[in-house]
């Protein structure tokens, strides 16, 4: 059994960012924000005035522009962690798909139609 068998085909991934010790550090407050959102109280409160949230956080102007924009492949290059990114996904107003898409700059159903294509014959085809 070859690997390409069993983890699937290696391929480069577009806008791939290798996690560094300057990405750790600088994405750490970031990281421990949006994981915060799990807790119902800290979502209510972004939900209710997203700035005052993200200032009583200790965000940056940097980190708040990207959180307000919802960017995504910003946010991961400076040293947001995709699991954090998701633990705010209810907060921030976004699924999975449309985080993926907007990544992409792709509508959702031409995402999900591209990942389609792309997974034919695999034994992940979806």
């Amino acid at each position: 059994m070859t690997q390409d068998s069993i983890l699937g085909p290696t391929v480069p991934l577009r806008g791939m960012c290798l996690l560094t010790p300057e990405r750790a550090r600088r994405g750490f407050r970031l990281n421990t924000f949006l994981t915060g959102m799990r807790a119902p109280a800290q979502r209510a409160a972004f939900v209710a005035d997203p700035e005052r949230c993200m200032a009583d956080f200790g965000l940056n102007e940097q980190e708040r522009t990207m959180v307000r924009e919802r960017d995504y492949s910003a946010l991961l290059d400076y040293g947001a962690s995709n699991v954090a990114i998701g633990k705010a996904s209810g907060a921030l107003g976004v699924t999975l798909l449309e985080r993926g898409a907007k990544c992409r700059n792709q509508s959702v159903e031409d995402f999900l139609a591209e990942r389609k294509a792309a997974n034919k014959g695999q034994p992940w085809e979806f």
